[in-house]
């Protein structure tokens, strides 16, 4: 199916661009369920979501593939919140729970949100705890340092 065509379907509205790295829609209050069923019915395969805090908030992109093409759908965690996907896309939930572990997105209209890579009982938003948000140690300074303290000496 045609990229820009697909596209049309969620919104005609919205600009689309096509840059070297993929065709991105950046679509701040995108309905992510709606986006999800034009594209499943297009024949698109979901692949990753990635999430990026930006100083204001959180841009979340949705990753697809159609074709050939990469086709990213950049929108924003208003309030830290979005709709889920992951009952409409199983495979979903993975990026979803890692999400919501890393960055504290509630993915609103699931049963649960179990931790992917936190303990049961850990606070969500490990990358959103660090100095400037008053703690201590920033996590990912944590884990290289205690991943290079575990190397065998050379």
């Amino acid at each position: 199916m045609d990229v820009d065509q697909l596209l049309e379907g969620i919104d005609p509205t919205r600009p689309v661009e096509h840059r070297r790295n993929g065709v991105w829609a950046v679509w701040p209050g995108v309905d992510v369920r709606a986006m999800t069923r034009v594209m499943l019915a297009g024949g698109a395969h979901f692949t990753a979501i990635t999430c990026v805090p930006d100083g204001e908030g959180l841009r979340v992109i949705y990753h697809w593939t159609v074709d050939a093409h990469l086709v990213n759908i950049e929108t924003a965690a208003a309030g830290g919140q979005l709709r889920s996907i992951s009952d409409l896309l199983p495979a979903a939930d993975w990026a979803e729970r890692e999400a919501r572990d890393y960055f504290a997105i509630d993915f609103t209209g699931r049963d649960a949100t179990p931790p992917l890579v936190l303990r049961d009982g850990d606070a969500p938003g490990l990358f959103s705890r660090t100095e400037d948000v008053g703690h201590d140690e920033d996590p990912a300074q944590v884990a290289r340092f205690v991943t290079e303290s575990r190397r065998e000496p050379e």
